[in-house]
């Protein structure tokens, strides 16, 4: 079986509440030696949004909803675009580019090329086709890669709940990105460095 892996390995950090975008943005910035930024501040950039019973989690000030928004609550990057102008605002040298579910037509081979180039893979899916009960978008980061039959990923997870590194069928993790389950369309964003 062939392994491709992500080199450096991250660091796991763990996710304040409705931050797993924020968190996977810090496991990045770790991985690559480059200025750690809080996580609401992050979310606040990608337009975080929690409902008001979790508004006393937070020591800055945070959007509040009365009702779930049609993205659900957490963080609201639809394509890259609020990831690149934080990245821009805090001089971090990198670059954001989302790979819809609609686009992705190879998954292994678009997750080796990065991988091999030392690209960040945050692949947002939704968990109820992982775990049943999860009814709700997830943020993971793809650590590797293992080729065989049928592909697996090793993911990074920041929820506090979960082991912070395990295996999924990549199919089903690219399923978990179609519109079917909400209405939503996800996909993998791709980190690569950029020079500021």
């Amino acid at each position: 079986m062939k392994r491709v892996k992500i080199n450096p390995p991250y660091i796991p950090l763990t996710q304040q509440k409705l931050c797993c975008v924020p968190c996977a943005i810090q496991w990045i910035l770790l991985r690559r030696g480059l200025k750690l930024v809080d996580q609401e501040t992050i979310g606040n950039a990608l337009g975080l949004m929690v409902p008001k019973k979790h508004k006393n989690l937070f020591i800055s000030k945070v959007k509040v909803g009365k009702k779930t928004p049609k993205r659900g609550w957490g963080t609201n990057e639809t394509d890259g675009s609020k990831m690149n102008r934080f990245f821009k605002k805090h001089r971090i040298p990198l670059r954001a580019k989302k790979v819809f579910y609609s686009e992705i037509k190879d998954a292994a081979k678009l997750i080796i090329e990065s991988l091999k180039k030392g690209n960040d893979l945050m692949p947002v899916t939704y968990m109820s086709i992982i775990e049943p009960k999860e009814k709700y978008g997830h943020a993971l980061l793809i650590s590797e890669i293992i080729l065989s039959k049928k592909p697996k990923v090793i993911v990074g997870d920041p929820r506090f709940l979960s082991k912070k590194f395990w295996e999924v069928d990549l199919d089903r993790l690219i399923k978990g990105m179609s519109k079917k389950f909400d209405g939503e369309e996800r996909g993998i964003y791709i980190f690569t460095k950029h020079k500021i």
